[in-house]
């Protein structure tokens, strides 16, 4: 049962029980895409992908939380880390997956030369671009590791699972992360503007650029909201609620992967369409012979 300190937190609970739904389900279905379609196994899907599955498994701390406020229980928050383990390894990793992906376009389309280089040896190139987020994370998650407390008994959220300096350094540090990810993607826009060609890798740089401006408009909220949250409440019950319900534009950009994708990316809205067998056969017959993800920019052929 609902106490009733939380009854102001049912509604967005319930919102972003729902964005824990919407997200699995559209998340998986990019990630089975990846997994069956072989157009989409260049450096810039399996980022895209990766990205994915950090949306869900972020979202997925949402079902922990919602059980939390309806059956009214607390735990440790020692034990709310490892129970949002995972939820934290995706938090931390989205948005470098998403700088990478950027930098990963904007190398394709300022440098082809140096792209197409880098793509002979295209699982030494994958691994070069994670390690910023493996090493970014892996550092929140051993600082969030070292300062958990076993005492204090909390309402599992999200945000939670760090404690202590490990939350400050968080924002902080996403702060930094966001502000690159705006340089990057604007560097690379302009970039993709002076081509008259390269249709396919504007089409898939805009699918990109959309749930980014969302990611970054979502966390812009939640800095915003949690910065006016220090400055101006005056009870801790008031600043939780602040910085709960400022997540919403963040959980939303999260849920929206697959929207995002189906409807501006043409060759992922045909593979979201022959996954479901809604495609007609001559549609499913031209997608299977071509084309393939490439792309011409000037004279050099690179993959999107």
């Amino acid at each position: 049962m609902v106490a009733e300190a939380n009854i102001p937190l049912v509604p967005v609970v319930i919102f972003y029980l729902c964005c824990a739904i919407v997200s699995c389900i559209g998340n998986s279905i990019m990630i089975i895409l990846f997994i069956k379609e072989r157009n989409f196994h260049s450096p810039c899907h399996y980022m895209i992908t990766f990205g994915c599955l950090a949306d869900m498994l972020h979202l997925c701390g949402h079902f922990v939380f919602n059980y939390h406020i309806f059956a009214d229980v607390t735990d440790t928050q020692a034990n709310c880390y490892w129970m949002l383990f995972f939820t934290s390894i995706g938090k931390c990793m989205a948005n470098p997956l998403r700088l990478m992906t950027g930098i990963d376009r904007l190398i394709a389309c300022k440098s082809p030369v140096v792209y197409r280089a880098l793509l002979e040896r295209p699982a030494l190139y994958i691994c070069a671009q994670l390690v910023l987020p493996t090493t970014y994370t892996s550092f929140l998650m051993v600082s969030g590791f070292i300062q958990r407390d076993p005492i204090s008994k909390i309402y599992c959220t999200v945000p939670l699972a760090f404690a202590g300096s490990t939350f400050s350094q968080f924002n902080t540090s996403g702060i930094f992360v966001n502000v690159a990810i705006v340089i990057v993607y604007f560097f690379t826009f302009l970039q993709l503007r002076s081509y008259a060609g390269a249709t396919q890798m504007k089409v898939v740089f805009r699918s990109i650029l959309w749930t980014v401006v969302l990611v970054i408009i979502g966390w812009s909220s939640v800095t915003i909201a949690n910065q006016f949250a220090i400055f101006v409440a005056k009870d801790a019950t008031t600043r939780k609620l602040i910085a709960i319900y400022a997540g919403i534009g963040v959980n939303i950009a999260c849920a929206s992967n697959f929207f995002v994708f189906y409807a501006i990316n043409t060759e992922y809205r045909h593979a979201i369409r022959r996954l479901f067998g809604l495609a007609s056969p001559q549609s499913a017959r031209a997608m299977s012979i071509g084309p393939k993800s490439t792309t011409k920019v000037g004279a050099t052929i690179t993959l999107t």
